[in-house]
């Protein structure tokens, strides 16, 4: 086999990984993106990976949910070292579990390009510091992005974005860009269901503020203009609200359409929905 180049855009650095193992070859991939790192691979089983801060499985997983670019495998590289011994279902289980762990982490996260900074709210929890989370509260300074601080913290990817998470919910670090940019996120996904279901995704969305107060506060926070759909912001609302507004909304969406367009039109619609929604 010949080396090759991916765009880890279209494809994830776990498609790679099985297709490496299926056809059993011996070599090197290098992936790139906000981090860089290398994977092992043995007569198609992962044996080390390396990303600039760990090695072994973390750097692995690491590297499976860090934002990648572009991959190039490079055949008949042996591995440095040998630090990965785990058959491939093995490794794919370990991946899947961390991808769900990370999938919620994530949906605290704020992109990588944001600049975050200290809140001025006393260190009250300061004795329940970890020696990571000073490491990573000293590179949030107002000036370095996210990605900056994942890359210069030299503590890996994924741990770095927990403590991001947590540091957030403990109220000592803020986004100060957050309340605009969630409110956009707010409005995009209502932007997609209009184009996709028109005055219908209307309906559902008046009925659905009805429901409650709650509801009627974050329908209220956009204004629609019920003959051209357009959307305009006229209030703010914080993470957790726009978070529970849009599982609900879903929720409440995915029992009514089908009422509306019958199973399975509603479903091959919902289908093109959700991936519009999701391109970035």
């Amino acid at each position: 086999m010949k080396g090759f180049q991916i765009n880890l855009k279209e494809f994830s650095l776990g498609d790679v990984l099985q297709f490496v193992a299926r056809v059993k070859k011996t070599g090197k991939l290098r992936v790139s993106g906000d981090v860089s790192g290398d994977i092992y691979m043995k007569e198609g089983l992962v044996v080390h990976a390396a990303d600039g801060v760990d090695t072994g499985m973390e750097a692995l997983l690491n590297l499976s949910f860090i934002n990648l670019e572009a991959c190039i495998f490079e055949p008949n590289v042996d591995a440095p070292q040998l630090t990965i011994n785990e058959d491939f279902g093995k490794l794919t289980e370990d991946i899947e579990k961390r991808r769900i762990e990370y999938g919620e982490v994530k949906k605290k996260l704020p992109p990588m390009d944001t600049v975050l900074k200290k809140s001025t709210k006393d260190l009250e929890s300061a004795v329940a510091l970890r020696r990571t989370d000073w490491r990573i509260l000293a590179l949030i300074d107002g000036k370095r992005t996210l990605g900056d601080v994942i890359t210069q913290s030299k503590v890996g990817g994924y741990e770095v974005t927990k403590t991001v998470t947590w540091l957030k919910d403990q109220g000592l670090i803020y986004d100060p860009r957050e309340a605009d940019r969630v409110i956009r996120t707010l409005a995009r996904f209502l932007k997609v269901l209009f184009e996709d279901f028109g005055k219908n995704a209307l309906g559902w969305l008046q009925a659905w503020a009805a429901i409650d107060a709650q509801n009627k506060k974050v329908a209220a926070a956009l204004h629609v203009h019920t003959e051209t759909l357009e959307i305009e912001t006229v209030g703010q609302l914080n993470p957790d609200e726009v978070i529970t507004a849009l599982e609900k909304l879903t929720a409440f969406i995915r029992v009514q359409g089908p009422k509306t367009y019958g199973k399975v039109l509603f479903k091959k619609k919902w289908q093109q929905f959700v991936s519009r929604v999701e391109e970035p």
